[in-house]
């Protein structure tokens, strides 16, 4: 049974917290982001870092960026969107998207066309479409 380690979490908050590191993050590169540990069915990081990769859709100011995390697991529900990045089959989690402090992204992954880009924008806004 997986068990949330919050008190290594809790560490590993104060140390990005208190990281004045700006990084330049542009809209669809793929970074490694501190998901953390979290409630319920809210995506989590993994490993000791508590990361994962995600997408950066959208960089908010000079402080935060709106990012769809990845996961290894395709579904062909809603809420995920099949994606292939570097020559691997994986799933954009739109339902688990989230505004973040640039605090939490770490080093890059990659990047994705812009034309890519504007495809999972469409995707993104029809999902969210009320």
């Amino acid at each position: 049974m997986y068990t949330k380690d919050f008190d290594s979490w809790n560490e590993m908050q104060k140390h990005l917290n208190s990281d004045d590191m700006h990084v330049n993050i542009r809209a669809g590169e793929i970074r490694w982001v501190a998901f953390g540990v979290n409630i319920g069915s809210e995506i989590d990081g993994k490993g000791k870092s508590f990361t994962r990769p995600a997408l950066i859709l959208h960089v908010i100011g000079s402080n935060l960026v709106l990012i769809v995390p990845l996961s290894t697991k395709v579904k062909e529900v809603v809420g995920y969107i099949p994606f292939e990045f570097q020559g691997k089959n994986v799933s954009l989690c739109i339902h688990q998207s989230r505004t973040i402090s640039q605090k939490r992204v770490l080093s890059r992954k990659g990047r994705i066309s812009e034309n890519k880009l504007s495809e999972i924008k469409e995707q993104f806004k029809k999902f969210f479409t009320l």
